[in-house]
């Protein structure tokens, strides 16, 4: 199936397995390379994968025990069986932490596997199916998540194999085909149940747009449905009994983090929906120039390479509308970009794990741009166009290496932040997103934050004691900021009278602008202004010990005026 006509140089036919095969292993082995190179399987974005290793770990070593959750329904299951391969292979045997990279770095290759054979079947060209999957591979969030241990790859894989298989069968549906994009597409948000809303209405879109038939529109679109529901519903039935066990429309909507402080829509959030979405193709690790101001390489160089994808690939759709191939490519990845731009600007549009799956329309644009060039320039046109893949990839690598090495950099931190300050005796003051909280998390044992069920000093169990700056702001967005601020004052006090050591890390010399910039869309800038103040005001700082990794540590004590 060719969408604009044969290409000018004759694409062998055939050859098929060899390719799967080598994007596979390929994919896999440059990826363990990378993960082994990066000694960092936090990443250095968020500290996810610690908590979601915690919480995979009973599914390792006791499955029959372990909880379900709703909004991961199958990802724990899954994950837990293939780490216990992994024990058996030797691999990270015992640290399911580290082992969730290696599974994420063969979901990915799986993931250009469906990608090659989404544009094989496009566009009948070899060549050009192979540099797609190149090029996906060469983006950075999809090559950032599949070599950390966040948990959206397996899920993305499913569900980019879904809008694949849509993209080509949805031109010509049938009940079979229907159902199998179907239930493809719900395995995917069994694993991660968020990627069912950027990607729902654009099926239903394509097998909408695709069929003539006003009758087989409904019919398509319930059949569809159903099948949605008979999975929720096989998955419950499978489950019943479990901890943590739900029914089917428990499944369909878990409501996670609707409620969440994340949630909402604010003005801010349009800039960190363009920083999202600049930063899927490229990484912005080493590309800022600092002192000029207004201007960064990374931001605008890859905003121009989306809008040239995009002025290449939206006319050659537009001209072959006429033709239900295109209609089905584009209503798959166009109204999953569409619809998961708005989703996102109500979450947390700068994170990878949101932008993966709606920024996936680049990889088929990329795909026309490469059928396209080769149409009019030839085979010197897809060389040129391969090496600039090349040079994403080895960029997007290179702005890894800021990152690189801080497993082993922050096991050290801990282990000196251990020696300077006796956990038995202190509580610390983090930022909630601190990295001293994660990874004290992971050396320590994780603790919920907060003092209340604290007893007097020393005591050592939990280990690692600790007041999140935003932790109430997190948990009760509802509170006034006199509130927060008051609860804050009221832990620290309670943690001085109790006889602790209290250690503030890294807040006390933080300006406003970079303490906005660490919270994120947490708390509004008036909020943070007054948490800040309060420290200063109602306490005296004086520097205990500054870690090279883990930053300033500030000895904190009731100011006189108190």
């Amino acid at each position: 199936m060719v969408l604009t006509g044969a290409s000018t140089r004759s694409s062998p036919q055939g050859g098929h397995a060899a390719d799967l095969a080598l994007l596979a292993v390929g994919g896999s082995a440059l990826l363990i390379a990378l993960i082994l190179w990066f000694d960092n399987a936090q990443g250095g974005l968020t500290g996810n994968g610690v908590f979601k290793s915690l919480e995979l770990k009973p599914w390792v070593v006791d499955p029959a025990s372990a909880p379900l959750y709703p909004a991961n329904y199958l990802f724990y299951p899954v994950y837990g069986a293939l780490c216990r391969v992994l024990d058996l292979m030797g691999v990270f045997a015992g640290d399911p932490r580290r082992q969730i990279t290696i599974l994420n770095a063969v979901s990915c290759s799986l993931c250009l596997c469906a990608v090659y054979l989404m544009a094989r079947a496009v566009t009948g060209d070899r060549l050009v199916a192979l540099l797609t999957a190149l090029f996906h591979i060469a983006s950075s969030f999809v090559m950032f998540l599949a070599i950390v241990n966040e948990d959206i790859l397996p899920s993305y894989t499913l569900m980019f194999a879904a809008m694949a298989l849509g993209a080509v069968w949805f031109a010509r549906p049938t009940a079979l085909r229907v159902v199998a994009v179907a239930t493809l597409f719900s395995l995917a948000w069994l694993f991660e149940w968020r990627l069912m809303f950027p990607t729902l209405p654009a099926m239903l879109a394509a097998l909408w747009f695709c069929e003539r038939r006003p009758a087989m529109r409904f019919a398509w679109t319930g059949l569809f449905l159903a099948t949605m529901l008979a999975m929720a519903c096989v998955a419950a039935v499978v489950t019943l009994g479990h901890k943590g066990a739900v029914g089917p429309l428990d499944l369909l909507w878990t409501g996670k983090a609707v409620n969440s402080v994340w949630a909402g829509f604010t003005w801010p959030k349009v800039g960190y929906l363009w920083d999202g979405m600049v930063a899927y193709l490229l990484g912005a690790g080493v590309a800022a120039i600092p002192g000029i101001p207004g201007w960064d390489i990374w931001r605008y160089t890859a905003t121009v390479w989306i809008l040239a994808i995009a002025a290449v690939a939206i006319p050659m759709l537009w001209r072959a509308r006429h033709d239900s191939r295109a209609v089905a490519l584009a209503a798959v990845f166009g109204v999953t970009f569409a619809a998961g731009s708005v989703f996102n600007l109500y979450s947390q549009p700068q994170d990878p794990q949101m932008q993966i799956n709606v920024m996936a329309w680049l990889t088929p644009g990329w795909m026309l741009v490469l059928l396209a060039a080769e149409k009019r320039w030839g085979g010197r046109a897809l060389a040129a166009l391969a090496a600039l893949t090349v040079t994403l990839i080895a960029y997007n690598v290179w702005s890894l290496a800021p990152l690189r090495g801080l497993d082993g950099k922050w096991q050290q931190a801990i282990e000196r932040l251990e020696k300077q300050a006796n956990p038995a005796r202190t509580v610390f003051v983090l930022h909630d997103f601190d990295w001293a909280m994660i990874y004290a998390s992971l050396h320590w044992g994780t603790a919920e934050p907060g003092v209340d069920t604290l007893g007097p000093a020393p005591q050592t169990v939990p280990k690692f004691k600790w007041i999140g700056f935003t932790g109430q702001v997190l948990r009760h967005p509802e509170w006034s900021t006199e509130a927060h601020v008051a609860d804050l004052r009221r832990q620290i006090d309670r943690a001085l009278e109790l006889g602790y050591e209290v250690l503030l890390a890294r807040l006390w010399p933080m300006e406003q602008k970079q303490l906005e910039t660490e919270t994120g869309m947490v708390a509004d800038s008036a909020r943070l202004a007054a948490l800040h103040r309060m420290l200063r005001t109602d306490y005296i700082a004086t520097l205990a010990f500054d870690d090279p990794v883990a930053g300033p540590f500030h000895r904190l004590r009731r100011a006189p005026n108190r």
